[in-house]
């Protein structure tokens, strides 16, 4: 038998964990936060350690697996993560080490959780580097295989478990990029053979399953990037703020910007720990991108350096969802040496992630740079996630006996079900919703 529960991702988007029982052997995909409610948490404190991972499950930052540790502990075999975003890995090292299990990922995700495992002062986990395309087999009744698929973040995987009852497939998150500006194009070959192979049921990202059409590729928002740089060259600084997360992104701006002969100066920690993620990994060249600020001598330095060159640099940095404390935010209060005028212009290659907090601190950011009467550029962005038609043809390649939708929230959810019902899927019979604390059960 195969039991499927959700611990988190499906009432909403953020805080992914969910616990794949299979004759008694589970293995538990993903770990991560709220992030809304991570922001809130850390406002109140100065510091975060691991001595609040009960305050943060008690305040829903990140899953609260109690109950289901007391009951089940032995039987977990793995942990398995497909990516490094926060909302997928931040709850690792506060849940991760009660369970003597490895903790599964690829090399780039290993590199970010050390960072953060690091900053908490903890010893390394047990992590086991898979790269895609490779197996390991976590019990008698599992073997856990990644799927390279592309997304907003390098090293991204589906999670295939396989089972003696067919694969249950994991894929939170994915788009189907074949143009991608780093890295490789989703594993085709490998996922028509699981089809053929026969895919039992599967947990299905629902982010876009409300957006029509096809999500662009990284190609295109390149183009994008390169025509609004260049017409805002007259502008003296230009600030891009995209997600710290996003190194082929981090790394088309680089690279566009030096070609219309604008230096680089990159500012952020959560930038610093994705890059420095990416280098240790040799997924860009160390003499790419310049040594991220993260000081606020050192950002001081160089932001009197820049106003004194107008016209020479292009600052990459943290703060596009208008969330405190980042580069943006202490820009526009006041908390660095430069202030902001007409003569600079400032472009979001990124879109506004759409919760009460988010739209809240990015209509402040937004009327604050109004008043300096700054140039802006707005969601200079393509989608890490599918849209309606992907989504329909992953499906019709894959052919799953069953479909679960995640990463989401009802009206997300529903979306998906919409499309499965487009193909054939019948609701509670072979598409089923499924809720954070759900349990589903497949003989």
């Amino acid at each position: 038998m195969i039991k499927i529960r959700a611990f988190g991702g499906y009432n909403k988007i953020g805080k992914s964990m969910t616990a794949i029982d299979v004759d008694g052997d589970i293995v538990i995909t993903d770990m991560g936060a709220d992030i809304e409610k991570l922001v809130n948490f850390e406002g109140d404190k100065n510091y975060i350690s691991i001595n609040d991972t009960a305050a943060l499950i008690e305040n829903a930052v990140i899953p609260d697996d109690r109950d289901f540790f007391e009951k089940e502990e032995g039987r977990v075999k793995a942990i398995v993560l497909t990516h490094g975003h926060l909302d997928h890995v931040w709850a690792v090292p506060f849940l991760s080490q009660k369970y003597k299990c490895p903790i599964i990922a690829t090399p780039f995700t290993i590199k970010v959780l050390e960072h953060l495992m690091r900053n908490l002062k903890l010893r390394p986990a047990r992590f086991l580097s898979l790269n895609t395309g490779t197996k390991y087999r976590v019990s008698d009744n599992v073997t856990v295989e990644l799927v390279n698929i592309t997304h907003s973040i390098p090293n991204s995987a589906v999670a295939a478990i396989h089972t003696k009852y067919g694969v249950v497939l994991y894929t939170n998150d994915w788009k189907l990029d074949d143009n991608p500006t780093l890295g490789r194009k989703p594993d085709y070959e490998r996922l028509t053979q699981l089809s053929k192979d026969g895919i039992k049921t599967i947990i299905l990202d629902s982010t876009n399953s409300d957006q029509e059409g096809y999500t662009f590729s990284e190609s295109v928002v390149r183009t994008m990037l390169e025509d609004v740089i260049k017409r805002t060259l007259s502008n003296k600084t230009i600030f891009i703020s995209t997600f710290s997360s996003h190194i082929a992104r981090i790394k088309n701006i680089v690279e566009i910007s030096r070609k219309l002969n604008r230096n680089v100066m990159v500012f952020g920690r959560s930038m610093d720990m994705y890059i420095k993620a990416a280098v240790n990994n040799n997924i860009i060249d160390k003499n790419l991108i310049p040594e991220v600020a993260t000081r606020r001598e050192q950002v001081n330095g160089l932001l009197k350096y820049a106003k004194d060159r107008p016209g020479k640099y292009v600052i990459l940095c943290t703060g596009h969802q208008g969330e405190r404390g980042a580069f943006l935010d202490k820009l526009v209060t006041g908390q660095y040496a430069y202030k902001l005028s007409s003569e600079d212009a400032v472009i979001f290659s990124s879109r506004t992630i759409p919760t009460p907090l988010n739209i809240a601190n990015r209509s402040m950011l937004q009327s604050a740079l109004e008043s300096y009467n700054v140039n802006i550029a707005d969601n200079v962005h393509v989608s890490g996630h599918a849209s309606r038609n992907d989504i329909k043809t992953f499906l019709k390649m894959l052919k799953p006996e069953h479909i679960i939708p995640s990463h989401g929230g009802m009206e997300k959810l529903s979306g998906t079900i919409d499309i499965g019902k487009e193909l054939g899927y019948e609701l509670n019979k072979s598409s089923h919703m499924l809720l954070d604390g759900q349990e589903i059960s497949f003989n």
